[in-house]
């Protein structure tokens, strides 16, 4: 005789559906909060000239911004510029009395230089009034983008792709890969050969970045390996369940507070920073700097990316003496369960 499969019960619906709401708002906060709450939150920026034009300068934004911005000094432009160069300020302001110069560099945040550049056109505006005259805006870019992408649209939308590559190593080599060893090794071909794809299409492709294709494929190759490894320990350990967490922590968490589309600093606090120390964010500053600054500030991200490329190694370590164990162990009960 056919039965009826029995029905769902309204109580299990019901918590489905909430379930899928709290899902979904959770995906929806992590990625439009971010967005949403963004503003200037101490971006160090210099001003050209002594102690005291910097500390008025830094009175003036705490009035407009409060906390927004972090004012250093710089003797000249020179030293303003070299600030920049080494990722150690976004940009600098030269305030003199027959104009406004605002050193920029949009390969740092194409954000971050049209706010200093409004702040630029502010002071001037300023300026003009007291005076009576009108006082001229120069604004250098620096470090530019490149011509075919001045808005950063390429680099910005690698962060997604870059984040995803790690969790789709580890699911591939987790499902179709038997045997730790050859996973291992996987896992090492895996993200050089993503490295060298991925920086092909960003630098001759889409031309949305600069510099030399080995080191940027080599900063894209530890970004993915870092996440790569961790998620595929992450498996390794917890089995399916271990890809889940992992893609919750890289993709969920990490990639909204990358900064890779703005910058850390425009990020509410302190999220920008937190994720800083997540893989997304440190590749993201990897890449960049690599890409445009020579490597300048990119010492944390490194060390950022291989603390969790050991993480995953461990986990991954653990995960696999943990199986050997259980291999060896279950055929010896199965030996005394005959001979009992």
């Amino acid at each position: 005789m056919e039965t009826t499969p029995e029905r769902t019960s309204v109580g299990r619906v019901i918590g489905l559906s909430a379930g899928l709401a709290l899902i979904v708002g959770a995906v929806t906060l992590a990625f439009a909060w971010p967005s949403a709450g963004m503003g200037p939150n101490e971006v160090p920026i210099a001003v050209v000239g002594p102690a005291e034009a910097a500390a008025q300068v830094q009175d003036q934004l705490d009035q407009a911004e409060p906390d927004g911005f972090d004012v250093t000094a710089a003797a000249d432009a020179d030293e303003a510029a070299e600030l920049i160069e080494d990722r150690e300020v976004y940009a600098a302001l030269q305030i003199a009395p027959d104009g406004v110069t605002a050193y920029t560099a949009s390969a740092a945040s194409p954000t971050v230089a049209r706010l200093v550049t409004g702040i630029a056109d502010q002071i001037a505006a300023q300026m003009g009034q007291a005076s009576g005259q009108t006082v001229q805006v120069t604004v250098e870019d620096l470090v530019a983008l490149p011509a075919d992408d001045p808005n950063g649209a390429g680099l910005a939308a690698s962060g997604l792709p870059l984040a995803a590559g790690g969790i789709i190593i580890a699911a591939l080599i987790g499902s179709a890969v038997r045997g730790s060893g050859r996973q291992a090794a996987a896992a090492v071909l895996g993200p050089l050969a993503i490295g060298a794809g991925v920086a092909a299409i960003l630098l001759y492709v889409l031309e949305s970045i600069e510099g030399d294709y080995l080191p940027i494929a080599a900063a894209i190759s530890l970004a993915a390996a870092a996440t790569g490894w961790f998620i595929l320990g992450l498996r390794k350990l917890l089995g399916t369940a271990g890809i889940a967490v992992g893609a919750v922590v890289v993709m969920l968490v990490g990639n909204p507070i990358s900064g890779l589309t703005s910058a850390p600093e425009l990020l509410p606090a302190p999220w920008g920073e937190v994720g800083q120390y997540l893989t997304p964010g440190a590749g993201a500053t990897l890449l960049r700097s690599t890409a445009y600054f020579d490597g300048a500030g990119a010492q944390t991200a490194v060390w950022v990316l291989a603390a969790w490329l050991a993480a995953g190694v461990v986990l991954f370590t653990i995960g696999a003496v943990r199986s050997r164990v259980k291999a060896v162990e279950s055929p010896e009960r199965e030996a005394a369960a005959v001979a009992a």
